[in-house]
């Protein structure tokens, strides 16, 4: 009962921050203008923007392939099926579930646990995070203003900080992994013992991404398609006719991203739009304009997942048929 009151508590907090975003966003905007500007976005950047933004999710299961701890364990095809089942989730679901249920899945499809998996995903995670924050100090530190700079910079330092503790966790793990089995001898209880080994898994689930062998291809690989993303949110400025420096579509790509790590509503509505058009407005364009800009790209990374998502949603449970039928390990945990 008190879970229940938690997690409904929890979604009511979600959603009140995503009705005061949407007002904060839109209560001042020239509605007549904000049409206007979508109107007349050119539709061939716009095509382009699509056709990168698919390839861009092509490349992450590739990428996502190399962070699993025995090569191959999961087949390409069943990687970027997973993978954007789990991002359309993200965008249908609250408190981003789409990661539980890509988790759940990729077990599904791979014989392994659930908790391995699911640091699989962590792991994809913190390289992204490292990537953003990575191209947002080279390109656009102090573009939009002091403030909005130092704000950026929290979050970049925060997955700098997280990647450095993993990386501490790994580089320890068989110390760590001793002090888990002394626990669970003290301990002796089945609910401590499901515990401790959970944490172990999920330890071990960490390591590809600093493995020397995959290290710098997992690097490579999210500077690659953060690259793409990058192409991405250019076209969509180009559209509208923004023409400016990268400083300002390094800028745009960040905000984006890193304002959907804010608890709210399903697929980051509201709070994506508010953040971001206050950003863009600091940097010259008008508050229509900016909302433009980012509705488009909110919506194409809908368009782009959710429809295939949806699909793969409706016709997943044949691929799990055929798991069971053909006798392959389905693990838990």
């Amino acid at each position: 009962m008190v879970f229940l009151k938690s997690k409904f508590f929890k979604i009511i907090v979600a959603w009140a921050i995503t009705v005061i975003a949407l007002y904060y966003a839109f209560h001042s905007v020239d509605w007549n203008e904000l049409l206007a500007h979508l109107k007349t976005a050119d539709k061939t950047y716009i095509i382009l923007a699509i056709l990168l933004t698919c390839s861009s999710y092509l490349f992450r299961a590739r990428r996502w392939q190399f962070l699993f701890p025995e090569k191959p364990s999961i087949s390409y095809i069943d990687s970027a099926r997973v993978l954007i089942l789990g991002f359309f989730m993200n965008n249908i679901l609250p408190a981003r579930a789409g990661e539980i249920v890509r988790a759940h899945m990729g077990s599904k499809a791979t014989g392994l646990t659930r908790t391995l998996v699911l640091a699989t995903v962590a792991s994809e995670r913190l390289l992204d995070g490292l990537a953003l924050s990575l191209f947002f100090v080279v390109f656009s530190v102090g573009i939009g203003g002091e403030q909005i700079s130092h704000e950026l910079l929290y979050v970049a330092y925060f997955f700098a900080v997280a990647a450095a503790g993993v990386g501490v966790l790994i580089y320890f793990r068989e110390s760590i992994f001793l002090i888990i089995e002394k626990l669970n001898n003290r301990l002796g209880h089945k609910a401590a013992d499901f515990t401790l080994k959970r944490i172990k898994v999920f330890i071990d689930g960490l390591t590809p991404m600093f493995d020397k062998s995959r290290f710098g291809i997992v690097v490579l690989w999210s500077i690659f398609i953060w690259s793409i993303e990058l192409s991405v949110y250019t076209f969509v400025a180009l559209a509208f006719g923004v023409e400016l420096s990268i400083a300002f579509y390094v800028l745009f790509l960040v905000v984006v991203n890193f304002s959907s790590l804010i608890p709210a509503a399903p697929g980051g509505i509201g709070v994506i739009e508010a953040v971001t058009k206050t950003v863009l407005v600091s940097v010259g364009l008008d508050a229509e304009l900016a909302l433009a800009l980012v509705i488009t790209q909110h919506l194409i990374q809908y368009l782009v997942v959710c429809i295939p998502g949806a699909i793969i949603m409706f016709t997943w449970r044949d691929r799990i048929r055929a798991v069971e039928g053909s006798g392959e390990p389905v693990a838990q945990g």
